[in-house]
């Protein structure tokens, strides 16, 4: 089958969004079929949005394959006679993030008539979708919620050759691997090694999204004398180096807020046989981690946070039991590139 993948990136911003599409190419083309890959550039600056996808809609793509299989908002909006949408997430800060500080359009008049630009103007590209697919329940019920419409529920897997992941042993730190952001909350996590009683530590590593909150966590860590506890990898790591410490580390830490997912760090500890820690607000994390099977799933504050971290250090076994469950898990929820492929491409699509 000709398949054209559409995508929006936001340039120099690297992160699960951006893997998906790359990984779903390569997984299609394994399978034998003919893929293009188009990475649109999209703004993230509200007052930009509209007439950038106004852009997306003009895009001549219709005729050109067989199917268009539109990943990452609002990609959804270009048209095509045979189009399936994979929905990531909405644009977030009008939406599910509304009522937080991540907002970025002022609570008023103005602010509400953008908000219901978007939702009609997502209701109408996504009702042109031959099939719609969200990825994770909590986007499915986003859909529900904000646009009355129904995805079916289709769980990214890992990609690559995931047979470089593996499981050395069960160390003395937590490994939190992520683009650093503060709805990522890697903070809360160095916050937490303040009221740890063992010596657990914890490695973070990640690119920041802005290098003045890189900035505000070297200093944190600095102010509150924890640099023999925390171990901060800011940038780019390879991946052999990631790889490693997931197969070195205690277990995994995943802290996002509201997560659309349950994000490519837990399964990057799956496929290495680690326990998830993540948190009660999560989102898409607790779609994976079961509380006590796949890790522990604790409240947001830096004190339960901490109990958990010392849980897992005073009971290796646990951990590597917990591990061996995350690593059955993704069979459990059928997580694979060939279930993957087959409901993207097949004929309710």
């Amino acid at each position: 089958m000709k398949v054209l993948i559409a995508s929006t990136t936001v340039p120099h911003v690297a992160g699960g969004g951006s893997l998906i599409a790359r990984w779903t190419a390569e997984a299609m083309r394994e399978e034998g079929h003919h893929v293009e890959e188009f990475y649109l550039p999209f703004p993230t600056e509200p007052r930009h949005v509209l007439s950038a996808m106004v852009g997306l809609r003009s895009m001549p793509f219709s005729g050109s394959a067989d199917r268009l299989l539109a990943i990452r908002w609002p990609a959804h909006v270009i048209r095509h006679e045979n189009k399936a949408t994979w929905f990531i997430h909405h644009f977030r800060q009008v939406f599910d993030l509304w009522d937080t500080p991540f907002r970025g359009v002022p609570d008023n008049a103005e602010g509400m008539a953008f908000r219901e630009s978007l939702r009609r103007i997502d209701n109408m590209a996504l009702s042109e979708s031959r099939a719609l697919f969200s990825n994770s329940l909590i986007v499915r019920d986003r859909l529900r919620h904000y646009n009355e419409l129904e995805a079916v529920p289709l769980f990214p897997p890992l990609g690559g050759d995931t047979s470089r992941f593996r499981t050395d042993e069960y160390g003395d730190f937590i490994f939190y691997p992520s683009r650093l952001t503060p709805i990522k909350r890697q903070l809360l996590a160095i916050r937490a090694m303040r009221h740890t009683t063992t010596p657990v530590r914890l490695v973070v590593a990640g690119r920041p999204d802005v290098a003045s909150f890189g900035t505000e966590i070297e200093d944190y860590v600095r102010r509150q004398g924890l640099e023999d506890r925390v171990d901060l990898r800011l940038g780019w790591m390879p991946e052999e180096e990631k790889v490693d410490l997931l197969a070195r580390c205690l277990a995994v830490a995943y802290l996002p807020r509201d997560e659309d997912s349950y994000g490519y760090p837990s399964l990057e500890a799956s496929h290495s046989a680690k326990a998830i820690v993540t948190l009660s607000d999560s989102g898409g994390a607790l779609e994976f981690v079961r509380d006590g099977v796949e890790g522990l799933v604790t409240e947001p504050g830096a004190k339960a946070l901490a109990a958990a971290f010392d849980r897992l250090y005073l009971d290796r076994e646990a951990a590597e039991r917990m591990g061996r469950h995350s690593f059955d898990r993704r069979d459990e929820l059928g997580i694979n590139w060939p279930n993957t492929i087959a409901r993207l491409l097949g004929d309710g699509a």
